[in-house]
């Protein structure tokens, strides 16, 4: 197809296709072909569709279309979090992947990250090298892969009992992480260890999304969080590995109650540990997704990855 190239903000009102679109290229994606979808009868809405109505609404600068003519060909969902720029999957055609357009889009979502601040560029890539090559020509590297883990729910309750041992939890409501009261640990284990604060989403996944947040204590000092429900086991976030384990417990514990047939985590390599105890208790590797970069990480072997979408 020939035409020029344009690239704008996506409109909220416009989101639909963008979804359907996403969702569709997902499936295509070997190890992401059971991943929901969103369903008119009953209707019901996808993780990806949650999480894209979410950053359209608080951070619609970065969610840029590109399109040729009056055909939209893809779109990427940039959000800046602390002078951090993360870039979940850049959605393609298929057939505009080793194009221009795919040059554009990915200059235009970097050059938004630049123009708000950033200081640092993460992407997640659930396949498509090409697009990581792309990335790479702008200056992230690889850093490690990101296992897709899957069990069935009694599995992981079982495994999340014997993990959520190691430390004891203690659940936070709604309305306390509306009114902010409590938060003051998350921000601090946010900061610590991904590097980031970011209030907003925790109330979207606390409300929006009806997860569930539990702090664990280590003695008098809160060492990690762990959030979970239905169709989410994370984020998981600790300063510490044993914390980190107990955190994943609670974590999976939480997403079996939600009633899900099955129970998924997004586990970063380092975090070996914890993969670990998923493989023994039985869990399938469904993908490995790239989390790249322009710096190092910090702390990658203590967080699981709240989703593939909204990191």
């Amino acid at each position: 197809m020939a035409g020029k190239v344009k690239v704008q903000p996506a409109s909220s009102a416009g989101l639909a296709p963008l979804v359907e679109m996403a969702e569709q290229l997902r499936a295509a994606i070997p190890g992401w072909e059971d991943a929901a979808k969103s369903s008119l009868r009953p209707k019901s809405s996808s993780d990806l569709a949650l999480d894209l109505a979410h950053l359209a609404r608080h951070d619609g600068d970065g969610f840029l279309i590109a399109s040729i003519g009056d055909e939209v060909v893809g779109f990427a969902s940039g959000y800046v979090r602390s002078r951090q720029l993360f870039l979940p999957q850049v959605w393609l055609l298929p057939e505009h992947l080793d194009q221009p357009v795919a040059e554009t889009l990915v200059r235009k979502v970097l050059a938004f990250g630049e123009r708000s601040g950033a200081q640092e560029f993460t992407a997640l890539l659930l396949g498509q090298p090409l697009l990581a090559a792309l990335l790479f020509r702008h200056g992230l590297r690889p850093r490690y892969p990101v296992y897709r883990l899957a069990l069935p729910r009694e599995d992981a309750r079982r495994v999340g009992l014997e993990l959520s041992k190691l430390l004891p939890g203690h659940e936070l409501t709604r309305e306390a992480v509306t009114s902010r009261a409590g938060m003051a640990d998350i921000d601090r284990l946010d900061r610590l260890v991904r590097g980031v604060s970011r209030p907003m989403d925790h109330e979207y996944w606390l409300t929006s999304r009806q997860l569930r947040l539990i702090t664990i204590r280590e003695g008098q000092r809160v060492a990690a969080y762990a959030c979970g429900g239905a169709g989410q086991c994370g984020p998981v976030v600790a300063s510490r590995g044993e914390a980190a384990l107990a955190g994943l417990g609670w974590a999976l514990q939480l997403a079996a109650d939600s009633g899900s047939e099955r129970v998924e985590a997004l586990i970063p390599a380092p975090f070996e540990a914890g993969i670990e105890h998923l493989l023994e208790a039985g869990a399938t590797c469904c993908a490995v997704a790239q989390w790249m970069s322009r710096q190092p990480g910090i702390a990658s072997d203590r967080f699981v990855l709240p989703g593939p979408t909204l990191l």
